[in-house]
């Protein structure tokens, strides 16, 4: 069947109808802006004798997930597929290489995807002396991709835009000396919020530095059903041509497009898969009121200050300044017989105590709207270690869901990543070097010559079920020695447990004198205990003080202050 040949006209067409969705949207997206950078109150909306309480509710909301998906550094395992004799060791050495780096880019995109209805991740060659280096990452918000809207999956869709600044300096290098009709930079925002730059500015900077604040709009847009990939800008031939158009070179072995711009949804609504939700909207509504209730309940203790009624004359200046400066057993002398008639204290309203119950109920709403259990974002809770334990169930069945989707993320990037190498490889042919467990190697284009399988690596484990984990292997020890277990293969297993130095091991071990046949069974009696029932000792082995601080700690009820907020010194990184 024939495919459609792209035009300006139609591109024209196509981000109109981009720009237009998100105007719709663009109010809802600059609150939950503010929202997530404790801004709810602009002074628009107050009186500046009022006091504004802003709350980091949504800010605490927000990094609440990212902490529990990102508790590891990202990372994948490659695998060769039917085709090809790639090297999949080197080509996981090379991904996990990079991702470490990239952690940062990735995070943010979580970021944006949580606030807003979901986010992008641009995959993208820079400079760099060495080969493996000339990729990088960046975040992309929602409003500066343009996708195909009757797609039903990611993988259907015909066409993806991004749409981008390019300083005009910076243009005319890459496209040409072009007669490009110039435009002021102008962020998503700017509607409600306003630029940084006016045209005065601009004017004010003289002309020879003027230039630095000239753009044209960029659309980079793969056309993949045409396996061609344009550059447009309205700024140029107002509109009716090409900057440049030419052949997607990313591709992968089997020579299918690779599209370098990565979605990232963590909520999709169910009958337009490829429209996001955001997490925000989830709970903006309550949180908004939360801080309508402590603004109004801020301002209400102010009005509760001592404020009173003197008659005219009564007082002096410094005598009304000693009065206000609330100095402890202060006598002011005032020549009037009638103090009942000359000073006289104003009525105060006490706040309505109906208000808490109200705080409280917005409060539970909020809650609820959030997968993530109220201790896991380090607030205080009176569940017992049942309930705990099952909203920790919940909360990770729940994170698991965004995990698979973040994981999903991850191994695009990694094979997007493979593909841009491969290619500078090829191309190249250059022998930079590269250290894989502790050897340091050589990549050849023979290595990455295969149709390799990507698998993100297991994170889907949050700190609050780390924490109901280490406190069940603790409780087990004396179930595993009855069964045999060596002594010092479970010292072993409980510092990795508890992700504690090697060095804790040696302090463990007993003296070579005291080694004993047999002394590996069940504990002795009169070994002791530290508290709880943690053992002094495993058999003749003395468990050393920092071991046993650990212990104790981990096997504690779950709460604030226990081991859900367990910091551990000395921790090894992972």
């Amino acid at each position: 069947m024939a495919v459609a040949k792209m035009t300006p006209k139609i591109m024209r067409a196509i981000v109109q109808a981009h720009k237009r969705y998100w105007d719709e949207q663009q109010r809802d997206m600059y609150r939950f802006k503010r929202a997530y950078e404790c801004r709810f109150w602009s002074s628009e909306m107050m009186d500046p004798t009022q006091i504004t309480i802003q709350t980091s509710d949504a800010y605490g909301y927000i990094e609440s997930y990212i902490s529990s998906l990102f508790t590891k550094n990202p990372g994948v395992v490659v695998k060769n597929g039917l085709k090809g004799t790639g090297a999949p060791k080197k080509a996981t050495a090379l991904c996990n290489d990079f991702l470490s780096k990239q952690r940062a880019p990735i995070e943010d995109a979580s970021r944006l995807a949580l606030i807003y209805p979901n986010s992008f991740i641009k995959v993208y060659p820079k400079d760099a002396e060495n080969v493996y280096d000339r990729v990088d990452l960046t975040a992309v918000p929602p409003w500066n991709v343009i996708i195909d809207r009757d797609a039903l999956r990611w993988e259907d869709s015909r066409f993806v835009g991004h749409i981008y600044y390019m300083n005009l300096p910076l243009a005319k290098g890459r496209f040409g000396n072009k007669d490009f009709r110039h435009v002021q930079y102008e962020q998503y925002f700017d509607k409600f919020a306003g630029t940084d730059k006016t045209e005065s500015d601009i004017d004010d900077i003289g002309e020879g530095d003027a230039h630095m604040f000239q753009y044209i709009e960029v659309i980079e847009f793969y056309d993949i059903q045409n396996d061609t990939l344009y550059f447009y800008s309205e700024q140029y031939a107002q509109g009716n041509k090409w900057l440049e158009k030419g052949q997607i070179p990313f591709r992968d072995l089997n020579d299918e497009v690779v599209i370098p711009v990565i979605p990232m949804y963590y909520n999709r609504l169910p009958d337009r898969p490829m429209v996001g939700y955001s997490a925000m909207r989830r709970i903006y509504d309550q949180i908004f009121e939360i801080n309508m209730i402590r603004t109004y309940q801020a301002n209400a203790v102010r009005k509760c200050s001592r404020q009173y009624i003197i008659k005219k004359g009564t007082l002096d200046e410094d005598q009304i300044a000693q009065i206000t400066s609330g100095i402890d057993g202060l006598f002011i002398e005032i020549d009037n017989d009638d103090l009942a008639g000359a000073i006289r204290p104003l009525p105060q309203n006490p706040t309505p105590p109906e208000l808490e119950t109200y705080y409280r109920q917005v409060q539970d709403d909020k809650d609820k709207g959030s997968i993530m259990a109220p201790f896991t974002r380090g607030e205080a809770t009176k569940a017992s270690a049942t309930e705990i334990a099952a909203l920790a169930a919940y909360t990770s069945t729940e994170l698991g869901r965004l995990a698979r989707e973040r994981d999903n993320v991850i191994e695009y990037i990694a094979k997007a990543y493979l593909s841009i190498v491969s290619l500078y490889i090829n191309e190249d042919n250059v022998r930079d070097l590269i250290v894989i467990d502790g050897e340091t190697v050589v990549i050849t284009p023979d290595d990455l010559s295969s149709d390799f399988y990507v698998y993100a690596i297991d994170q889907a484990s949050t700190p609050i079920s780390e924490t109901i984990r280490k406190r069940e292997f603790i409780q087990s020890i004396p179930l595993l020695q009855s069964l045999g277990v060596p002594n010092e293969t479970l010292l072993k297993e409980l510092v990795n447990a508890l992700n504690l130095p090697d060095y804790i091991l040696e302090e463990s071990r007993p003296p070579p004198s005291l080694e004993q046949p047999g002394a590996q069974g069940m504990m002795p009696p009169g070994g002791g205990e530290i508290a709880g029932g943690i053992p002094r000792s495993m058999g003749n082995v003395e468990i050393a003080p920092g071991l046993q601080e650990q212990m104790v700690a981990a096997a504690q009820p779950m709460g604030p202050g226990g081991p859900a907020n367990l910091a551990i010194p000395g921790r090894r990184s992972v």
